[in-house]
């Protein structure tokens, strides 16, 4: 539907209310029209409010919705849209203009529909809120494919609302502010609970012209309003603006200080080269769901880049065509500023040029060839995937006991101090030996994974392997003294430095398991590191022959394994 018959729709619904015989009359189509009746005087779109208008924005009419005028209504959630207008329309011409707006501002936000924009606007400046009227017509002419009379009706309203204002000339300081651009609240003190206004926004982004060219103007009713101005790294206490019916236009300079939970960091690209290929410094936070920030250092002449983030843990990367990528953690902390120099390396580098031919000389005595290094009888790659192996596998067996020994230990407490006999207190002895030997297993297995990331000789894995089974043949001893004193019921005798009777029998028991799980483990892993390393010493020749030349003789030299 034409806008402009949108209007007409609202001026004939006025009408109609002074003439109720009307009323029963079918509404008026919402059809796309052609041309715009312009030449409409009756109803409250051509009857101006009193009250001045300003150049605002409603936090609930965002400016970067861009539907086609006329285009299909879809379903939302507060019912048919096209019921709604017409619900809206009604309200207007029972002159309930505030209800009438806020149905046609939900409509917009939901729908993106110009002409529910365009409507809302005149139920607005019914109201005498020219200020928000007149931002609802200038997004209204921010949309693509308004027709230029459409256009013209607009703009000519927001003339008349203008001369009606008082005009205020905003303008920011420092002029770093430019670089992150500012976002302005104005809020209307309204004296009278049912005046109903939503906050005016308007969005100033990094770089825009107002910045640059005096300020950005606002027209403001008459009345008490705040204003509030938000810009990244900066901070600025509410501004309070009273404006008075008739005043004459006045400036205000709004000055933003830094803000000090912010840092302000700079980063300087180099080569130059780098920068003019295109070179691009992203920051990332090392948060979850961690905000991102980029620049492009050749936007500026210096070929630097700054920023203001908050501190903490942030991940630096500079890329650029042709250059490797450079990626560094920063760490933001007390110091308000930072600065970072960053050289890309080229991905490929420079042709080396061509030697000049030496002139020939003299052939010069031969010296003996250094000593071939001696080769490695397991292969790197092998050693380390078998130290992780047995490493790793004595991880959870050392949880595994710990956590045994523990539940042991608590249980043998709990049934001494509850009077228990000896042979109800044998299994939680047992249970702590068990996690004790666990414990001495894992104790074994890195040892041997330790050796094996070495390229030892066999000898020691050899002695790694006596070790564990002298430690493997104490513990089964030691554990069989112990058996035998309980079986022969003398554990009473048994007599220890901190402990006797039962206790000491306990301890013997844990050391004993802890022996025998060390030495098991320690006989295991050095066999398999034995069996690994004679699989790869198979693999290489006994002996070999090789041309030996030295000073001015020769001779064949003899290398292998005898």
């Amino acid at each position: 539907m034409h806008p402009c018959l949108s209007w007409i729709t609202l001026t004939m619904l006025t009408v109609a209310h002074a003439a109720p015989a009307a009323a029963a009359a079918p509404a008026p189509t919402r059809a796309p029209a052609s041309t715009p009746a312009s030449s409409t005087s009756t109803g409250p779109a051509t009857s101006p409010a009193t009250s001045p208008a300003t150049t605002t924005s409603p936090a609930a009419s965002p400016a970067t919705a861009t539907p086609a005028v006329g285009s299909t209504r879809g379903a939302t959630a507060g019912g048919d849209p096209e019921a709604r207008a017409e619900q809206a329309a009604q309200l207007y011409s029972q002159r309930k203009y505030l209800d009438a707006a806020v149905i046609l501002e939900d409509l917009w936000g939901s729908v993106h529909e110009p002409r529910d924009l365009f409507n809302a606007a005149l139920a607005r400046l019914a109201l005498g809120h020219r200020a928000h009227a007149i931002r609802y017509w200038e997004i209204y002419l921010q949309q693509p494919a308004i027709p230029a009379d459409g256009r013209e009706q607009a703009a000519a309203r927001i003339k008349k609302a203008q001369a009606a204002a008082v005009a205020v000339n905003l303008r920011l300081l420092p002029t770093a502010v430019s670089e992150v651009g500012a976002t302005y609240t104005l809020t209307r003190a309204a004296a009278d609970l049912k005046d109903s206004r939503p906050p005016i926004v308007i969005d100033l982004p990094a770089g825009a012209p107002e910045f640059t060219s005096g300020g950005r103007t606002v027209y403001l009713d008459a009345g008490s309003w705040e204003l509030k101005v938000d810009a990244h790294g900066f901070k600025a206490p509410p501004q309070p603006l009273a404006i008075r019916a008739g005043q004459v236009g006045f400036q205000r300079e709004v000055v933003l200080t830094a803000d000090p939970m912010f840092r302000h960091v700079t980063f300087q690209v180099d080569p130059p080269e780098a920068v003019t290929a295109g070179a691009t410094v992203t920051l990332q936070r090392l948060v979850l769901n961690g905000e991102q920030v980029k620049c492009e250092p050749a936007s500026n002449s210096t070929g630097a880049c700054a920023f203001k983030v908050a501190p903490g843990d942030w991940e630096v990367t500079v890329s650029a065509p042709g250059y490797q990528r450079y990626t560094e953690k920063i760490i933001l902390g007390a110091q308000p500023t930072a600065s970072f120099a960053v050289a890309l390396v080229p991905t490929v580098a420079a042709a080396a040029p061509t030697p000049a031919v030496a002139p020939a000389t003299p052939a010069a005595t031969p010296e003996a060839p250094a000593e071939p290094a001696k080769p490695e009888t397991v292969p790197r790659a092998v050693r380390v995937k078998l130290s992780t192996a047995l490493v790793a596998t004595g991880i959870p067996v050392f949880i595994g006991g710990l956590a045994l020994g523990v539940t042991g230990s608590n249980s043998y407490q709990d049934r001494t101090t509850a009077g228990a006999t000896s042979a109800e207190l044998l299994p939680a002895i047992q249970m702590r030996a068990a996690g004790l030997g666990m414990v001495g297993a894992a104790v074994g297995l890195w040892a041997t994974g330790l050796t094996a990331e070495y390229d030892v000789k066999p000898r020691a894995w050899y002695a790694e392997l006596g070790v564990g089974g002298a430690l493997l043949l104490t513990g089964a001893v030691w554990a069989g003294v112990g058996t035998s004193r309980w079986n022969q019921n003398q554990i009473s005798s048994m007599r220890c430095a901190n402990s006797e009777g039962l206790d000491c029998f306990a301890s013997h028991r844990m050391a004993a398991g802890f022996f025998l799980g060390a030495g098991t483990a320690m006989v295991l892993g050095s066999t398999i590191g034995l069996l690994v390393q004679r699989k790869y010493m198979k693999s290489r020749p006994r002996a070999a022959l090789s041309p030996y030349f030295a000073g001015g003789g020769a001779g064949l030299m003899v290398q292998g394994r005898f």
